[in-house]
């Protein structure tokens, strides 16, 4: 069979390798995001610390173990240290932006 365009590609497919494609999409769709909606607010922080900046997590309504793996997960990513107290987490270094758009893919309504 010829392709003449990519519409025509899903034909190639059998039924069980379309379900399985399916099952797929529909369990990427059913996980849920870390934030649900969660409002939370970040702000670069100087006061008290001699100078240096840290960029601060403040509102997060999460559990324990869920707060600590996102923090586990942002010191990765942004290559910086830091720190997790009650429901805030603060990163060394000015990553305000770079956060923000992490956090909003993340289902995070950020101020």
């Amino acid at each position: 069979m010829k392709l003449t365009d990519l519409s025509n590609l899903s034909t190639l497919l059998t039924k069980e390798e379309t379900d399985a494609l399916a099952n797929d999409e529909a369990a990427k769709q059913a996980k849920r995001k870390i934030g649900e909606g969660q409002d939370v607010r970040v702000f670069l922080d100087k006061k008290a610390r001699r100078g240096k900046a840290v960029t601060v997590i403040e509102g997060l309504h999460l559990s324990n173990e869920m707060r600590d793996k996102l923090a586990k997960t942002l010191k990765q990513k942004f290559s910086a240290g830091g720190t997790v107290e009650r429901d805030t987490i603060e990163l060394q270094g000015d990553h305000v932006k770079r956060l923000m758009e992490y956090l909003k893919e993340n289902g995070f309504k950020v101020r």
